[in-house]
């Protein structure tokens, strides 16, 4: 009987959970058994003998789902993704089911390529070049170089340091702020200009010419990037945002667009996903907007599968797994908060 429990494969999946799937069961292979989970069926009966659940993307659950495998016996739960937001950890706390993500080292080279790719979008005038070959006209537009220019990284985690390495192979000064100080070592390897915390979180906005998002969402950074903190910001500055739309106050942004109080924005996280055809980001000549896609690539997926089957034959063989969101030995803060100061800045 299969001790492994698959979740996340509907009728018709994506392409991307078909990805995500057939990378988790190749890496798998004959190591344990598993079987797919039946999302047309109730969960009753479905995790007879399952020990370990693993979930693509950690939306497919429901409470029914975590009560059940908790019934059954399941101890551990492994989210193939990053982001908990949108996870019920506190459920899993209560029925004493080990829960774990996988942080996000294992997307963050795709999600610097894309912050770099909304970087060049705009300074080599992607529409306009588009707008001036129909019109049969030749040397139009005049672009610009990414030297030279300043990239302010909004966390300096995994992905920012990845974008922080590539941007500055371009020539970009780049500046950072996290709560965390990062080992000196590495603030040198990766030559970034200016490090900071919190208190400089308005001088990294008004020295921008890109401002890359790369904060986790949770009660202090939701809106951080807000109608007071964009105005901050110059006038010829880009926004990018590859973490998580509620990090940034939605219809100041639009604002801030209209307004022409930024030059564009790069997004590829929206409030509602999939986001409506009609949504006024979309109708922004001066909007790079992908379909949540930033972190979605092959090898992405397959990084992921190997630390997913890693932490599955660690609990199988009896060991303790890595990337635990759920704490079952002394009482702390939730995962990821950040407290909060009195300018609603996180500290």
């Amino acid at each position: 009987m299969a001790s492994v429990l698959y979740l996340g494969l509907p009728d018709r999946p994506t392409t991307w959970l078909r990805h995500v799937y057939s990378d988790f069961a190749t890496e798998l292979g004959d190591k344990y058994p598993h079987r797919v989970y039946d999302l047309a069926q109730p969960p009753a009966g479905q995790f007879n003998g399952i020990r370990v659940v693993v979930e693509a993307g950690g939306s497919f659950a429901t409470p029914e789902m975590i009560d059940e495998a908790a019934a059954q016996g399941v101890n551990f739960w492994q989210i193939i993704g990053t982001g908990i937001n949108h996870v019920a950890v506190d459920r899993f706390q209560r029925c004493g089911i080990r829960l774990a993500n996988l942080p996000g080292a294992f997307s963050s080279v795709a999600l610097a390529e894309h912050a770099l790719f909304g970087m060049l979008f705009f300074a080599k005038n992607y529409i306009e070049s588009r707008r001036a070959l129909s019109a049969g006209v030749i040397c139009d537009p005049v672009n610009e170089e990414l030297s030279g220019k300043t990239l302010s990284l909004i966390g300096f985690g995994a992905s920012g340091q990845e974008l922080a390495q590539r941007a500055f192979s371009f020539g970009v000064r780049v500046m950072a702020m996290d709560l965390i100080t990062p080992d000196p070592a590495v603030l040198s390897n990766i030559n970034c200009a200016f490090f900071g915390g919190p208190k400089d979180f308005d001088f990294l906005l008004s020295e921008a010419d890109y401002l890359s998002i790369h904060v986790p969402l949770n009660a202090s950074t939701q809106n951080l990037i807000d109608r007071r903190a964009l105005s901050l910001m110059k006038p010829t500055a880009v926004l990018i945002n590859v973490a998580r739309s509620e990090v940034v106050e939605e219809q100041a942004l639009i604002d801030a667009l209209q307004q022409r109080r930024l030059r564009g924005a790069a997004l590829d996280v929206f409030l509602e996903e999939p986001v409506n055809a009609q949504h006024p980001l979309l109708r922004f000549e001066n909007v790079l907007a992908t379909p949540h896609t930033a972190g979605v690539t092959r090898e992405t997926s397959r990084r992921r599968a190997a630390a997913a089957v890693a932490n599955v034959l660690r609990v199988c063989g009896g060991d303790d797994p890595e990337y635990l969101v759920t704490d079952f030995s002394t009482p702390k803060h939730p995962v990821d908060e950040i407290h909060v100061g009195s300018q609603g800045l996180p500290l």
